[in-house]
């Protein structure tokens, strides 16, 4: 009976994940991966957070701090193109304006895997990877055609999503 209540659960936090990142949240960003770095300041002045610009080796990284407390971090390469996107806040952001085009993948559910608290997406030249417990909610997603030679993203990446 406790491995029936365990798998129903699992289930509902994987549907609810997955209806948080179609759907999204009341605070939207409107950047887009795979956009430009115009992108970054539309969001920016939409949703009213406060935007820091870092010059990186590999780029720009734009950091957007939200009135809620999520951070959107936005990584923009030498060519001008958003090649990765991570968050963290106390609810999912709407990765349909975040992820844009790419989000359409989602809909692929066969593509999707994970567990209980966590999603993993690999699709066409696109990778996400998103957790949520409790009000806690993480992720980030890159396009893998986009990434400037020599970076290290998966380090990148796993510091970004950190509070």
């Amino acid at each position: 009976m406790k491995k029936r209540f365990v798998a129903i659960g699992k289930v509902i936090v994987g549907v609810s994940v997955t209806l948080g990142c179609v759907a999204g949240g009341a605070a939207t960003a409107h950047a887009t991966l795979g956009g430009d770095a115009v992108s970054v300041q539309a969001n920016q002045k939409t949703l009213g957070g406060t935007l820091h610009v870092e010059t990186l080796p590999y780029g720009k990284l734009h950091v957007i701090q939200l009135p809620t407390g999520m951070v959107i971090r936005q990584y923009v390469s030498p060519a001008g193109a958003v090649f990765a996107v991570t968050w963290h806040g106390h609810r999912m952001p709407n990765v349909q304006e975040i992820l844009g085009n790419y989000a359409e993948q989602l809909a692929h559910r066969d593509r999707i895997t994970g567990g209980r608290h966590n999603m993993a997406l690999t699709g066409t030249d696109f990778m996400m990877r998103a957790t949520g417990h409790g009000q806690t909610f993480s992720g980030r997603a890159w396009v893998p055609s986009l990434v400037p030679a020599g970076v290290d993203l998966d380090t990148m990446l796993r510091t970004a999503v950190t509070p």
